[in-house]
């Protein structure tokens, strides 16, 4: 919003203001200043003068050669309009005023001297057009500045006011401002509201929720003359278009107050009734913008017998609008709810200045007030004109607050001790009325400050931003510096993040969004009510959040392939998300996911080129679980899986809990992806990872006894797999038996058709002495014995 200089002045006790010195004040204060703009230097060199002559030009027959009188000279002129004559007061453009973009010299037009030019509204930047030159008032003294002869002569302050200050859309409101921050008095104009007696008019408002008060004044046989040009100079700096007298009027009371006020020609209502009320199904209203307009059900409305006349707080209507032959005005002041005049301005895609005020909750206080403002200076104007009493509709809800302040929490909060009598000072600056009372100072927060002030903390911040921010001495705060520290699970994650970039592989990150088209394209096994959508994604690839890592890491393959780089060891450790069916929010999971391709070692001097395989990715797995469970002992069971080998692939468990999936990728989806290379995947659910794995670690010393290693070659059936007979070799020994190995598995003539040899390693040994030979024995025995029983395992010879 804009306010003038001079317009401000009007409201405090002293001429002495400087625009700069204001500017700082208010931006440190909270109402951020974005513009000063001096006008008054855009006139400089234009001052007023009087055609005394005017004679055709003697070489164009469509200009004049006229003689102007400064006051001091006479400066001949060459001009091409038609609309003056001989005495007609004129802005006079001197060599050297700036007009638009060109600065204006002396100079000769047809063969003739021109020493200026007689200025056209249009050229002053009054109007965006205009017919001719700007005929002044006779009563003009020539010579003058034209912008002090204008009351041009001021300077346009543009301000940014946040949206918990509506009391600052408003001159008297800013002047409040600068009076409490430098510490002058506010001059506001005193009225005695005159209510109507008879009930000759009526207002009705059918929900006090949607329009707090209505109130309105009816003015009769008001004079149409133009508005004077100080009223449409002041409309003009703050960038308002005059329109005639009674808009005007409205649009400056509103700048003034902070108050919108608007005009209906009361000859054009049905009746002497204003019904505010919700708008009915399929109405529509033509605005004054001439745009028809479809109004939805719930929009607020003013409207007479036969239907809306305007918008609430937004726009009137075109068919009682004020026009030239307009006689009777009904002046409308009213406090529309701020949220729901914010929900009409944007359904309709209609703002305002009246809509920007409401929607930021007004004083319902002003409503009276605008009006008799109003009434003052149409009389000043235009002389007493016949008017009715103010017809007033007000729900009376409350207005005003009771706060009270304790000076120990200004201290406290602040840190500088700011004495109660200043407290008081401020805040009574501001227009709030305090009393000291025992708990500290008793705060009665006025109807214009209702919105924003309404707990200690609000005061705090009056006190802190009208005593000046630059008064407070800035101290680092106090604080006990406390060392972070990593939980169990965090400190377990940073963990394997380590050991996997110790084992040579790199850590990625990916975005945790994905496509419904990838979801297809990777066979991911997940259904719709599974996937958590977004409601408002940014492209159609953020569609969803991800389900799996398996896309993401994938996605970096074929990013390294393009590159040239073959030879990948990645991970990546994140959340995947899956809808909850018993909650709104998503279930998130800890996900390692490792992807491995290309050559695990380069063909050297001294090793042959080895291709990653599956081992190696089960090696991984093997280690992290003989690092956090003590046990590399892990299941893997055949599963068929959307995007792994039909026979390379399934899920993985540790002491029989299913905590993820490893495998080859299936040979069609590397096609599909232009992937000439195998790659193996392996995911970890780290949630169910971590809380199974032991939560210490016992430190284990060093056997001073010899252990016995004693080697098995068995033959089964191939159908039985070392995980089987891994686990049943470690039920049947004793706790004598350390370890077990597979180190030869044998299918060929030297053995049955159907049949495998696998040949075992077992490390016995004890803590506390040195083992028998026959404990041994009989250990082995039981073993094998248990083998022979449960797979028809024979000892091979």
């Amino acid at each position: 919003m804009k306010v003038t200089l001079n317009w401000l002045k009007e409201f405090l006790n002293t001429d002495q203001l400087e625009a700069g010195e204001i500017a700082q004040l208010l931006t440190m204060s909270g109402s951020e200043v974005k513009k000063i703009d001096y006008m008054g230097r855009k006139f400089e060199k234009i001052i007023i003068g009087q055609i005394v002559q005017c004679s055709p030009h003697p070489n164009a027959d469509k200009l004049s050669l006229c003689q102007v009188d400064t006051g001091e000279e006479l400066l001949s002129i060459v001009c091409g309009a038609k609309n003056f004559k001989v005495k007609d007061k004129v802005a006079l453009a001197l060599p050297g005023a700036k007009i638009g973009d060109f600065t204006l010299k002396r100079s000769k037009i047809r063969g003739q001297v021109s020493e200026g030019m007689m200025c056209s509204e249009a050229e002053l930047g009054l109007s965006e057009d205009s017919e001719g030159i700007m005929i002044l008032d006779q009563d003009q003294k020539m010579g003058q500045g034209f912008a002090e002869a204008m009351g041009m002569d001021d300077v346009a302050i543009e301000l940014e006011i946040t949206p918990n200050r509506p009391d600052c859309l408003s001159v008297i409101g800013i002047a409040r401002e600068i009076a409490a921050l430098k510490g002058l008095k506010l001059k506001l104009p005193a009225y005695q509201p005159q209510l109507a007696q008879d009930k000759d008019f009526e207002l009705k408002i059918q929900d006090y929720s949607l329009c707090s008060r209505y109130s309105a004044r009816i003015f009769y046989d008001i004079p149409r003359i133009p508005s004077p040009q100080w009223l449409v100079n002041r409309l003009a700096l703050c960038d308002v278009r005059a329109v005639d007298l009674v808009v005007d009027l409205t649009n400056y009371v509103m700048l003034e107050t902070g108050q919108p006020l608007h005009a209906f020609d009361k000859d054009l209502l049905a009746t002497d009734k204003i019904i505010v009320r919700p708008a009915k199904a399929g109405e529509s209203i033509r605005t004054i913008d001439d745009s028809q307009r479809q109004l939805e059900e719930g929009m607020i409305v003013i409207a007479d017998a036969k239907g809306p006349v305007a918008i609430a707080g937004i726009m009137g209507g075109k068919e009682t609008e004020i026009n030239e032959k307009t006689k009777t005005v009904l002046l409308e002041s009213a406090n529309f709810n701020g949220p729901d005049i914010m929900r009409t301005s944007k359904k309709l895609g209609l703002r305002s200045e009246a809509s920007n005020r409401f929607e930021k909750k007004i004083d319902p206080q002003l409503t009276l007030f605008a009006i008799e403002r109003f009434s003052q200076l149409l009389a000043d104007i235009a002389g007493q004109v016949k008017s009715s009493g103010i017809y007033d509709n007000y729900s009376q809800s409350p207005v005003t607050r009771e706060l009270v302040l304790r000076p120990s929490q200004v201290t406290r909060i602040l840190g500088a001790e700011i004495s109660t009598e200043k407290i008081m000072e401020i805040l009574g600056s501001l227009g709030l009325n305090c009393q000291p009372v025992r708990e500290g100072i008793a705060v009665t927060v006025p109807s214009f400050r209702y919105q924003d002030l309404e707990r200690e903390i609000d005061l705090i911040e009056e006190v802190a931003r009208i005593y000046g921010f630059n008064n407070f001495t800035s101290q680092p705060p106090r604080v006990k510096q406390r060392l972070g520290g990593l939980s169990c699970r965090q400190q377990s994650l940073r963990d394997i993040k380590n050991c996997l970039a110790d084992l040579g592989l790199r850590q990625v990150i990916n975005y945790s969004f994905i496509s419904g088209k990838k979801l297809q394209q990777y066979r991911l096994d997940v259904s719709g009510q599974d996937l958590v959508k977004i409601i408002n994604p940014i492209n159609e690839d953020f569609q969803y959040l991800r389900p799996s890592l398996f896309p993401g890491l994938m996605g970096n393959i074929m990013q390294n392939l393009k590159y040239r780089i073959e030879d990948m060891a990645l991970f990546e450790i994140s959340k995947v998300f899956t809808q909850r069916k018993d909650s709104k929010l998503p279930e998130e999971r800890n996900i390692l996911g490792v992807v491995l391709s290309g050559r695990q070692q380069d063909k050297g001097w001294n090793q042959q080129e080895r291709a990653y395989d599956f081992y190696d990715l089960k090696g991984i797995l093997e280690y992290l679980a003989e690092r956090y469970f003590n046990s590399s002992i892990i299941e893997i069971k055949g599963k068929e899986i959307g995007f792994f080998h039909p026979v390379s692939g399934g899920t993985w468990s540790l002491e029989g809990q299913d905590m993820g999936m490893l495998g080859q990728v299936h040979p069609g989806l590397l096609a599909e992806l232009e992937i000439e290379q195998p790659v193996y995947y392996l995911e970890i659910d780290l949630d169910l990872f971590l809380a199974k794995s032991p939560k210490a670690r016992q430190f284990e010393p060093v056997t001073l006894y010899p252990a016995v290693d004693i080697d098995i070659a068995i033959v089964v059936d191939q159908s039985v797999t070392h995980q089987e007979l891994r686990q049943a070799i470690e039920e049947s020994g004793s706790g004598i038996l350390q370890q077990v190995r597979l180190f030869d598995l044998y299918q060929g003539k030297q053995v049955e058709a159907g049949k495998k040899s696998m040949a075992y390693s077992l490390t016995f040994k004890r803590k506390d002495r040195t083992l028998k030979d026959t404990e041994v024995e009989v250990e082995v025995e039981r073993i094998l014995s248990c083998l022979a029983k449960k797979f028809n395992a024979t000892l091979r010879q």
